[in-house]
Order: structure tokens, then C-alpha cells, then sequence
């Protein structure tokens, strides 16, 4: 069983939670996801399942879409509602139109420091690990992109933000993207207190929450031997990727990890900095994910990622 599922993953359970029970209904051994959702966290989990977990950094490039709830006026020590508080602010009153325009400034590239809560390396151990043992270290600020952040249902937001207020805004973003820091740096851009509410993950590799199934969901069809409905293939993973529509003779090859070339034309929505490409086999299904250079008689296809 290949392919990918869409889980609509409660509040309550942890990402590793979620996989191990799409295991045990599937009775598929291998899987992974394509980005961890905090155990407070709710919304869009997608779970790789038998070689298609192979996919998983490439799976990893479609943008992230989430809903966020930020809690005006109080910090707290994890960034979010989990968190002990950590600090107040009292006797604000920041005009809608200043938060407004506080929004547009974190557009495009901006630099975040991991939080310690969250799931980065240091020196071997996961930083929450640390925090878990009170320990604290020094983290390096990173690049992510915020391509879209907007306030949702605007016209419910009081005109003027005061202690203890609450909104949600939406955000689209790249991986690797904080969204509890996110909340903290707009609230501190602001010059208060402020922290991450409620956060529901509504869009990632190449999903959206709609098109998600609950763990329960998800029970009932396998109880109905229609796992089947459930299932995208290996290759709507990778559908962002130029591809080429293989031969019988080509695919052959490619399933022993053969590299060859061919004419740049025969690509399907190339890119300007081609890098990856996707094989598709006769029959329409994924055969591999290639590595692609230009060549003396075109591109040279070497496959990474074989199916």
C-alpha cells in the first residue's frame, strides 16, 4: 500500500500518535508525515504510507497554510496557551489599523528564532527535550517566507486591541515557519505581551483541510475495505515537479535506477532552475523522482528517489 493520506488530527495527540495509528488501521509498517503538528495543535497532518514515504522532502516543498489565534497582552514561556505566563501588558489600546499595518511588515522574508519548544537539533537532542529539563541554549535565527497573512472575519475585531483580546489571522507560509513565534513577533513589533492561542494547520503538501479524513473516518473505511477512497498516489505528492511521460523501455530502466537523457522538450512544466523532475511510468504512475542537468545532447535524468 503506497500513497498518501490526508488526517484531520484532533487536539490531544501528537503527530507520532496519529502515524502510529494510521499504521495499525492500514496495516502499513512504513509511514511517516510531512511535517510534525504540536500535540495542541489541530488540522491537516499528511501521512506518507509504504514507498511513498520516500517522497517526503519533496512532498515538504508546498506551502503551509494555518489559522492562528493570537492572544493580545500576555507572554507565556512556550510561546503558546500550554506555556506558564511569563509576562503582561496592561493599559493598552492599539488601533485595528495599527495591528493592520503591523501585518504587512512580517510579508516575504523574514528571520525567526526557533523556539525552544520546538523539534530542531542541538548538539543531538531536540531543543524541546531540553526544555522539558529547564535547560535553555542559544538558537541561530533562520529564513522563512510569509507569502500571505491576513486578520480572518475582520469585521468581528474590536476597533481598537486591548488587554486580553483575541483574533485569528491566516497565514500561508514556507516550511519552517514558527507560527507561535510568528504570534510573539507581531505582538512584540506592537510593543506588548502576546502569545499563540488556538492553531489549526489548514493546507500543506498539497492538501487542504477539506480534503482530510478523521482517524475515525478513516477506521470506517477500512472496516468497509474502501481504504482505497482515502488514498492519493505517490505522484499527487509530487504534481508541483516538471515530469516526464516515460517509455515502456525508459521506465524499465529507471526502476533499476538507470540514468539516461533526452530532449529538454520532452519536460512538462519546466523550470527555470530545473532540479528535480518526476518519471511517469505508461500507465500514468509515478516510477521515480530524478535529479536533472543539462547534457550535451539535453538533460541528463539521473533517478534519486526510485518507486
Amino acid at each position: 500500500m503506497d500513497g498518501l493520506i490526508a488526517i484531520d488530527k484532533p487536539t490531544g495527540m501528537t503527530s507520532h500518535d496519529v502515524v502510529a495509528r494510521v499504521r495499525r488501521i492500514t496495516g502499513q509498517r512504513a509511514a511517516g508525515h510531512t511535517g510534525t503538528l504540536d500535540p495542541d495543535a489541530a488540522g491537516l497532518l499528511v501521512v506518507c504510507l509504504g514507498r511513498a514515504a520516500r517522497l517526503t522532502r519533496f512532498i515538504e516543498e508546498f506551502p503551509k497554510e494555518y489559522e492562528a489565534e493570537i492572544v493580545f497582552g500576555v507572554s507565556t514561556h512556550t510561546g503558546d496557551a500550554s506555556g506558564r505566563v511569563t509576562a503582561r501588558s496592561e493599559g493598552f489600546s492599539i488601533p485595528l489599523c495599527a495591528f493592520l499595518a503591523t501585518l504587512g511588515e512580517f510579508l516575504g522574508d523574514i528571520r525567526q528564532t526557533p523556539p525552544m519548544v520546538s523539534a530542531v537539533r542541538h548538539e543531538g537532542k531536540r531543543l524541546y527535550e531540553l526544555a522539558r529539563r529547564g535547560i535553555t541554549v542559544e538558537r541561530q535565527p533562520r529564513t522563512v517566507t510569509i507569502f500571505e497573512i491576513e486578520p480572518l472575519h475582520v469585521g468581528n475585531w474590536p476597533p481598537r486591541l486591548e488587554y486580553g483580546a483575541r483574533g485569528n489571522v491566516r497565514v500561508r507560509c514556507s516550511r519552517g515557519t514558527y507560527i507561535r513565534t510568528l504570534c510573539e513577533d507581531i505582538c512584540q513589533k506592537l510593543g506588548i505581551a502576546g502569545h499563540m492561542g488556538a492553531l489549526t494547520r489548514t493546507a500543506t503538501s498539497g492538501f487542504t483541510l477539506d480534503q482530510a479524513v478523521t482517524l475515525e473516518e478513516l477506521e470506517r473505511l477500512a472496516s468497509l475495505g474502501s481504504l482505497s477512497g482515502a488514498i492519493r498516489s505517490p505522484l499527487w505528492g509530487v504534481r508541483h515537479l516538471p515530469s516526464i511521460s516515460l517509455t515502456q523501455h525508459e521506465a524499465e530502466a529507471v526502476s533499476h535506477g538507470t540514468a539516461f537523457e533526452c530532449d529538454a522538450s520532452r519536460i512538462m512544466n519546466a523550470l527555470e532552475d530545473l532540479a528535480h523532475v518526476a518519471l511517469v511510468r505508461p500507465d500514468g504512475h509515478l516510477a521515480a523522482v530524478a535529479a536533472a542537468r543539462p547534457s550535451t545532447l539535453g538533460i541528463f535524468i539521473q533517478p534519486r528517489v526510485v518507486l
